[in-house]
């Protein structure tokens, strides 16, 4: 996705700290209900499945044209975070604006789900972790508990519901299982790196990591690395090329048609989830079109 100048972004920055500086004091939650408020659409619906009528949910990102990472939260975002109970957000400074709205509320006892280090991760992993086809099922899991304590009253439902969902989710991790038969380290290349956890799980290496990054971080690649993705698709030295349908950057159109002369099949994912559809349809989507081109190659 496109980000924001370096100068720009610190600007913003401190002007939303000023701005939710002054909304510490914003009344907790007193519903009786749990509140929540999740950065991204497809936590959101995990946290809303797992509730169903025992508690509210907020997405903050819940719009295919929002830019998660250039987002600048507002003075309701901080004031809904102020009055939530828990707080889920992807971290690896995907969403990193979250973690200043939290620490402007400090006070509020808002307990925050970093999707992130639930999965072990570090700064500087790859932050797109809803593609990996064991993290909402983690993620359930973890819900499944955290509101059970929050609201002892209703955990068996909370456990029956989360059971159902992650009985839906299993589908992924199955299908990811399946196609790593056939992946067998298999060189692939693509446009960023919003689909390789899943790739990885499937048994596929990544061959234009250096390529990718740059066009996650809206630079231009190197000559030397646009050759080499070149000579790759020319001469068939990947099974397919992955592309992000939401850049649609000079560089990636290019490798996109170079790929189709060439006869290399085009896997079209997206960074964020398509408006009325869910978690999992939207996964299975992505996931069935490398299940095509296996079953073509046989």
């Amino acid at each position: 996705m496109r980000k924001w100048s370096r100068v720009l972004t610190l600007i913003m920055s401190l002007a939303a700290i000023l701005i939710l500086a002054g909304c510490q004091t914003t009344t907790p939650n007193r519903s009786g209900k749990i509140n929540v408020v999740a950065t991204l659409d497809f936590y959101g619906e995990a946290a809303r499945t797992i509730l169903g009528q025992q508690g509210t949910v907020t997405t903050v990102i819940n719009s295919p044209s929002i830019d998660a990472e250039s987002y600048e939260p507002d003075v309701k975002t901080a004031k809904q975070v102020a009055t939530a109970d828990v707080v889920i957000e992807n971290g690896l400074g995907y969403d990193s604006w979250m973690d200043r709205v939290v620490q402007a509320n400090r006070d509020s006892g808002t307990k925050t789900l970093n999707i992130g280090k639930l999965m072990g991760k570090q700064t500087g992993d790859n932050p797109h972790l809803w593609s990996d086809p064991n993290v909402m099922i983690k993620v359930t899991r973890h819900l499944v508990t955290q509101f059970s304590k929050l609201d002892p009253a209703h955990a068996k439902a909370y456990r029956e519901r989360g059971a159902a969902y992650e009985k839906q989710l299993t589908a992924l991790p199955r299908l990811a299982k399946q196609l790593a038969k056939n992946g067998r380290g298999q060189r692939v290349a693509v446009s960023e790196p919003v689909f390789d956890l899943a790739l990885t799980a499937m048994g596929y290496r990544i061959s234009d990591g250096h390529f990718a990054q740059s066009i996650e971080e809206d630079s231009d690649p190197t000559p030397a690395d646009i050759t080499q993705l070149q000579s790759q698709l020319k001469h068939h030295r990947v099974a397919f090329f992955v592309e992000n349908t939401q850049n649609t950057s000079k560089n990636v159109t290019n490798m996109v048609r170079l790929a189709k002369k060439y006869g290399i099949p085009v896997v079209k994912v997206t960074e964020t989830m398509p408006a009325n559809q869910d978690y999992r349809t939207w996964m299975l989507k992505q996931y069935e079109q490398v299940q095509r081109i296996q079953q073509k190659e046989k």
